[in-house]
């Protein structure tokens, strides 16, 4: 037996709430975010905590 999708998709329903834009921008957001953080860490950079640039 297989199960079937039933109702609308997560994006149906922020499109529903008026909130579709401002998820995907987040989503992206936080997508870039963790990306830069992997290449980052591969190549052993981190930030400085202090907020100075050397």
């Amino acid at each position: 037996m297989s199960k079937k999708h039933i109702g609308s998709s997560i994006d149906d329903f922020f499109k529903e709430e008026g909130l579709f834009e401002e998820v995907q921008a987040q989503a992206v957001k936080e997508v870039v975010a963790w990306q830069l953080a992997e290449a980052m860490k591969k190549q052993n950079i981190s930030k400085k905590q202090d907020g100075h640039t050397p």
